[in-house]
């Protein structure tokens, strides 16, 4: 157990990481408006104290409204103090959790597309939640750094400074309120944990009645062929059954835990007479007595919120753990290392040789696709491997291109073994038109420019004219402008 915690915390400290030097000064800063807004609500129970003593004093009126006056300009330097205080605390905080979110998606999906085909093959089922992180993770991640991180330091700082004045003010009224602590924590533990728990379950269950409806539209075809539509609706509310169950238990834990909030009002009844009993037989004054009860129950309360954020800490630490884990990985085939031999274009000649190679793919460990394979095609010449489905067809061109390495073996282009180039020169020489080629939202010119970066017009058009592409791009209303949907 300790070491998970250990871990949790290590992986939060692992995102200061990519903090800049002005993430630390805005951190810095929202932290001290945290400070500022979190003790302004003692600070003025203090005053309140003064307030109602004086009420109590029966002084003269000319006297009677000095001393009033005196404590509304204390009640404005606190209401400015809490303005100016949250205003840092949120402009600060908000600005480096934006920032922060924003370099962590650029690292993941740079080091996500850095990432090796065996990578994906091995998450299976879970690649597109690994490609989702990107939005999902650095959201959680964002969203605790810009709002549960200063709300808990503000009610840490309103929790310590509360109790603080409390037993300064009256030491044995505040003594007998943290007896009554843990039912102020109450609603905090339901909002946090019953709640948090049953909407993680709403939202699986949500999710699997997405999936109903996303294969139904993606696969809409088969459903109308297969007259399957009402099959669906009912596969479709089945699933939402159990999300109107969880559904109800939701607002019945939110009724309770709503309903909790009444508890104060029994505390301050019991705080109430225990405080009359010291005014009446200890002469305290009353207004230490209000300001005592008032900011000790402000503690507790603002303690009882602290409980919900530390679990949203937790859960942004695994979240951060993903992350970290993804952007520091390095994978075994690197397309960002630039070490290796270097081919020059014009003498490349293209002769492949494939010596003794032996390959299966990493998810399917059980299943070898090339035995001893071995193949030499010359230069200029045009090859046709021809076979059944899964004989290794495909297989060939990714080892060519070097998307897996063989397990035994080497391939070599030109007498060099391709292992020694470097991998973007190599895939720099090669030109790939796969069985299902895949085309982006972008324009036909920007689909193109894919393969070339900086490429003039002459050569993209002659990039068609090889493809044999250039008389049906010529033909479209906005040629190679056309936009690819």
């Amino acid at each position: 157990m300790e070491s998970t915690e250990m871990k949790r915390a290590y992986s939060v400290w692992r995102l200061l990481r990519y903090c800049d030097t002005v993430d630390v000064l805005l951190m810095l800063v929202g932290l001290l408006g945290a400070v500022g807004d979190g003790v302004c609500a003692p600070t003025l129970l203090i005053i309140i104290s003064g307030i109602v003593d004086e009420f109590g004093k029966g002084s003269t009126s000319q006297r009677f409204m000095a001393i009033m006056s005196k404590y509304a300009v204390y009640i404005i330097y606190v209401g400015l103090g809490v303005g100016l205080a949250s205003f840092f605390e949120a402009a600060a905080w908000i600005k480096t959790g934006e920032r922060q979110a924003s370099r962590l998606r650029c690292l993941y999906l740079k080091s996500l597309l850095r990432q090796d085909e065996s990578f994906f093959d091995l998450q299976g089922a879970n690649a597109a939640e690994v490609v989702n992180s990107v939005a999902t993770d650095t959201l959680t991640i964002q969203d605790v750094i810009g709002e549960k991180v200063p709300q808990l330091a503000k009610n840490s700082v309103t929790f310590f400074a509360s109790y603080l004045v409390g037993f300064c003010m009256v030491s044995k009224l505040a003594a007998v309120s943290f007896a009554f602590m843990p039912l102020l924590v109450v609603p905090g533990l339901l909002y946090g944990r019953t709640l948090a728990g049953l909407a993680r379950r709403m939202h699986a269950e949500y999710g699997k009645a997405e999936a109903v409806v996303e294969q139904a539209i993606s696969c809409v075809r088969t459903v109308y062929a297969c007259a399957a539509e009402e099959r669906t609706l009912r596969e479709f509310s089945h699933k939402l059954e159990n999300s109107v169950m969880i559904g109800l238990k939701q607002g019945l834990a939110k009724g309770l835990a709503v309903g909790s909030n009444g508890l104060v009002f029994a505390i301050w009844a019991v705080l109430s007479w225990y405080g009359s009993q010291l005014v009446m037989n200890e002469g305290v004054h009353g207004g230490k007595v209000v300001a005592a009860g008032l900011a000790t129950i402000t503690g507790g309360l603002a303690l009882g919120t602290c409980i919900p954020i530390l679990k949203q800490l937790l859960e942004a630490s695994n979240a951060g753990e993903r992350i970290c884990n993804l952007i520091e990985r390095v994978p075994t085939i690197d397309s960002a290392d630039n070490r290796g031999l270097l081919m020059e274009a014009h003498k490349v000649k293209g002769e492949i040789e494939f010596k003794n190679v032996s390959f299966f793919y990493p998810a399917r460990p059980e299943t070898p696709v090339l035995q001893d394979f071995t193949l030499h095609i010359s230069a200029g010449k045009t090859t046709a491997l021809v076979g059944v489905s899964g004989s290794g067809k495909s297989t060939v061109i990714s080892l060519l291109l070097r998307f897996y390495d063989p397990l035994s073996g080497f391939i070599s282009v030109d007498g060099t073994p391709i292992k020694l180039l470097q991998l973007r020169n190599l895939r720099a020489q090669m030109g790939l038109v796969s069985q299902e080629p895949a085309l982006f939202a972008a324009t036909i010119k920007h689909n193109i420019l894919f393969g070339k970066e900086g490429a003039s017009m002459e050569d993209i058009i002659q990039a068609a004219k090889r493809a044999n592409a250039h008389n049906f791009i010529s033909q479209l209303p906005d040629a190679y402008e056309t936009q690819v949907k």
